[in-house]
């Protein structure tokens, strides 16, 4: 779900180092030109380093994308790259094995995953020969390309509906759905906001569903206080919006208030939650953690008490509606005749424990770890 924040999001709080020479060229369009010098300063946090390119000065010095005078400016750290200040997407694997894999792989869909597949694909690229894109054009525009037979792997943060099934079917194009993932998608609220902790299902309906006219916090609870309420959210290509609004609002999906700023860059809820006491909006979970200093996550309450997003409420099913699968879905083709694709994905899900902490995503279950490893294995057997 972003537009370019979500882009290179990957670099999250954790001050992920980024070698933009072995790094994915995360873009709105995943065959955009390569990322030259520093790139979009497009996440918080986001590490890149100078390639000497502008400045000979600069080569290797690292650079953190930050917020600067209400928008994102990169600004030099003082440290260099490899030095034992920076962080590593290095993978905890053998990767040997993968020091001979070739090939491009072409990935374009949700904001939301890209963090994660982009924290794979710039970890492999360091370990291969490969070259990998990862686009942020949302589920519904990953989900167009895929099934044009544009890309090998498209990111999801909700299942394709049938009628989306259909159109990859009616294109010929064959895929199958991995599990890489568990998100608890969060509703933010201004650190500034000292009232609303806790909003039941109800009330967010109230002030999310189509043709609601409440615009102050007093309208949802009469003791809040009357305080505007600018909202901001998910764009209705993105699968966030999709599964927010189905989750809030009920069937069919994609019924929301239009009053609203819909964005696919996450960052601008971001800065916009934080520029306004009575602002509200929501996301990924992964994009929480990287600015719990910005914004402040409400804790929810779907009937079995108010319960905050984390690992644990989600595993114990009290945070309740919002918590749901991500997924990349793998064009069979792809594997048959992509000889990048396997070691990739074979890569991806050994690290994925690995990879979700880098990414601040929340790991799989045990059983979902299971079922994405019987899943790969069908998988391999196609490439043979």
């Amino acid at each position: 779900m972003i537009s370019k924040k979500r882009i290179l999001a990957i670099f999250t709080a954790s001050g992920l180092a980024l070698s933009l020479m072995s790094a994915p060229a995360l873009t709105s369009r995943v065959d955009d030109g390569p990322v030259t010098q520093l790139g979009k300063c497009s996440s918080r946090n986001k590490i890149a380093y100078g390639d000497g390119s502008v400045k000979a000065k600069e080569k290797g010095l690292e650079f953190k994308c930050s917020i600067a005078s209400g928008g994102l400016k990169w600004k030099r750290t003082g440290n260099k790259q490899g030095s034992a200040s920076t962080s590593s997407s290095a993978s905890t694997q053998d990767t040997a094995k993968f020091a001979n894999v070739t090939g491009t792989i072409k990935i374009d869909g949700s904001s939301t995953v890209a963090p994660l597949t982009g924290v794979a694909a710039e970890a492999f690229q360091k370990v291969s020969k490969t070259q990998i894109t990862v686009g942020i054009s949302g589920t519904g525009g990953g989900q167009t390309r895929f099934c044009k037979g544009e890309l090998d792997i498209a990111n999801a943060s909700s299942a394709y509906s049938a009628t989306q099934i259909k159109q990859c079917k009616d294109a010929g194009i064959k895929f199958t759905r991995l599990t890489v993932a568990t998100d608890a998608l969060t509703v933010v609220v201004s650190p500034r906001n000292t009232w609303a902790k806790c909003l039941t299902v109800a009330e967010l309906k109230k002030v999310w569903e189509p043709g609601s006219k409440v615009n102050y916090w007093n309208q949802v609870r009469s003791t809040f206080p009357r305080v505007k309420m600018p909202l901001f959210g998910a764009g209705t290509d993105s699968g966030t919006f999709e599964y927010f609004t189905e989750s809030i609002n009920g069937k069919p999906a994609k019924r929301s208030r239009v009053d609203y700023t819909p964005t696919e860059d996450d960052n601008v809820t971001v800065n916009g939650v934080k520029r306004s006491t009575g602002a509200m909006g929501y996301y990924g979970f992964s994009y929480y953690k990287e600015n719990t200093d910005l914004n402040k996550a409400v804790q929810i309450d779907g009937g079995k008490g108010c319960a905050e997003p984390s690992l644990e409420n989600v595993l114990n099913g009290s945070y309740t509606p919002l918590a749901r699968p991500l997924f990349v879905y793998v064009k069979n083709d792809a594997v048959k005749n992509n000889p990048a694709v396997i070691p990739f994905l074979e890569f991806y899900a050994a690290d994925l424990a690995n990879l979700s902490e880098k990414a601040k995503f929340l790991p799989l279950t045990a059983e979902q770890t299971k079922k994405l490893e019987a899943d790969l294995a069908e998988l391999k057997k196609l490439a043979k």
